[in-house]
């Protein structure tokens, strides 16, 4: 296939999407003001640690956390493209499903690697849009300062997406067979949250726990991102967390393309594409 017609074909659902997007101009406007609202919340909350003043946690003994805002900031930002990056394909594969139209672009021929590249394009420009707001409100309304280089930051982003992105192929092959109950989503959204140090620094974490932090790939990529813009880091101080990426990366994106091939098979000779 020719990068031009990949990229008509990613251009196509990107547009589709969009347009439906735009459809919805309210939800878009609420979905702006509850960023805003997350944000001086966790404002106010950050004052508690500060004891009402503007002060960064001088003290703290996690140097990522001495200012709790930009910490927060970080994580809420980076979890809401995680999350995208794990479910986006297998929502559109449900979403394709429910109307009745996954048969017919199956049957298309169209490749597994264009499908789910074009199916999440348009998710993955609003989840940049969304993430984007978090750091915008905190730097603009609070006066949240970063100090690292955003280019870096942003590098580990998208590897850490990438490999997140490879179990929600994973979790789309669920879907593709199995419909509904994807155990993905459950474990890989609520362990994300709770274990890779959103909200809390993961040394925290008892021995036991501890290791289901480190067995997750947004552990090391949310430490990598804050060690860039909250502590300054450089790219030589960052390499073992983006090294392991790397390895997630290299095992889970082939498998899971293998595996999301595999699930279009037996739902095509087993005619369930229509089912929902």
């Amino acid at each position: 296939m020719s990068a031009v017609l990949l990229l008509r074909r990613i251009r196509a659902y990107f547009v589709r999407d969009l347009q439906l997007e735009l459809s919805y101009r309210f939800a878009f406007f609420l979905r702006v003001l509850s960023v805003l609202a997350v944000v001086t919340t966790f404002f106010f909350v950050s004052r508690i640690f500060t004891g009402g003043g503007e002060c960064p946690c001088a003290n703290s003994p996690f140097a990522q956390w001495r200012d709790p805002l930009a910490a927060w900031i970080t994580g809420l930002a980076v979890l809401n493209y995680f999350m995208t990056g794990f479910s986006s394909l297998a929502n559109a594969i449900r979403s394709e499903q429910a109307q009745g139209t996954l048969e017919g672009t199956l049957m298309t021929p169209i490749s597994v690697t264009t499908l789910v590249v074009a199916s999440s394009a348009w998710d993955f420009v609003q989840a940049t849009f969304f993430a984007s707001l978090y750091f915008f409100f905190g730097w603009a309304i609070f006066g949240v300062n970063f100090r690292g280089s955003f280019l870096l930051a942003f590098a580990i982003l998208l590897l850490t997406t990438l490999v997140l992105a490879s179990i929600g192929i994973l979790s789309a092959s669920f879907a593709m067979v199995f419909k509904r109950g994807d155990p993905f989503a459950v474990f890989l959204g609520t362990g994300s949250a709770l274990f890779s140090g959103v909200f809390f620094p993961t040394q925290l974490l008892g021995s036991g726990f501890n290791h289901i932090s480190r067995a997750l790939p947004p552990t090391y990529g949310l430490d990598g991102i804050r060690g860039v813009l909250i502590e300054g880091r450089t790219f030589g101080e960052v390499r073992d967390s983006v090294f392991t990426l790397l390895v997630f990366l290299a095992v889970l994106l082939p498998f899971s393309v293998w595996v999301f091939s595999r699930a279009v098979r037996r739902a095509k000779r087993e005619g369930s594409l229509i089912q929902y």
